[in-house]
């Protein structure tokens, strides 16, 4: 993983490599629309593959095989929050090639780690995330080995991590697939928890999964 600099969007957090599409990935999506857009249409995926390895290059120095990349899961916010909202697609590259290089333009440290560790790091303020990366990895730790995900990726497809919105009391929820309240349209139903609660004194994650 990647800490940005501190100068730039996302300052200060630890990311996985990547970035933008430019014009040599392929065709950019027409909209970021979630209701109207296919995020697993071939040419579309091939060209978030290639902004893919061609980012982690920029960042790290290292090379991915682009055949070997399995699409993992894919992020979009909800309309109402942040100004600018972006698509975002999660790739596992289970072969790279090549040692770290960080780019000091984009970041200003690398470091190998798990799941469970930059997890841990992160409760106690030294490694601080991004909500998507932070379920990202959440997900990893929560997984059996790395070959059985991959092909859970390939048989049943990427998770599609679309967001819902609520608001309650000075509180507000933002929940997805797997939360009891994705479909209920409403926080307070009971069931399964896979949210986030922002209040004005902070954020709290809540994962309680079957």
């Amino acid at each position: 993983m990647v800490r940005r600099n501190p100068e730039l969007s996302f300052g200060g957090l630890w990311t996985f490599p990547g970035g933008v599409f430019e014009d040599g990935d392929g065709p950019a999506p027409e909209s970021v629309d979630e209701q109207s857009e296919n995020w697993g249409h071939p040419p579309l995926l091939t060209t978030a593959a290639n902004a893919a390895v061609r980012e982690t290059v920029e960042e790290t120095a290292l090379q991915c095989d682009i055949s070997s990349l399995v699409w993992l899961s894919h992020w979009i916010p909800p309309v109402v929050g942040p100004p600018k909202r972006f698509a975002t697609w999660f790739f596992l590259a289970p072969e790279h090639q090549g040692d770290v290089v960080v780019n000091t333009d984009e970041n200003d440290e690398a470091r190998w780690i798990t799941p469970g560790e930059a997890l841990d790091q992160e409760t106690t303020g030294d490694f601080p995330l991004t909500i998507p990366t932070w379920v990202t990895l959440d997900d990893l730790r929560r997984t059996e080995s790395i070959p059985l995900l991959i092909d859970r990726c390939i048989t049943r497809g990427a998770t599609q991590k679309r967001t819902r919105s609520f608001s309650s009391g000075d509180e507000r929820v933002l929940c997805w697939s797997g939360d009891a309240a994705f479909e209920a349209t409403t926080p307070d139903v009971p069931g399964p928890r896979n949210r986030v609660r922002a209040t004005p004194g902070g954020s709290v994650i809540e994962r309680i999964l079957r």
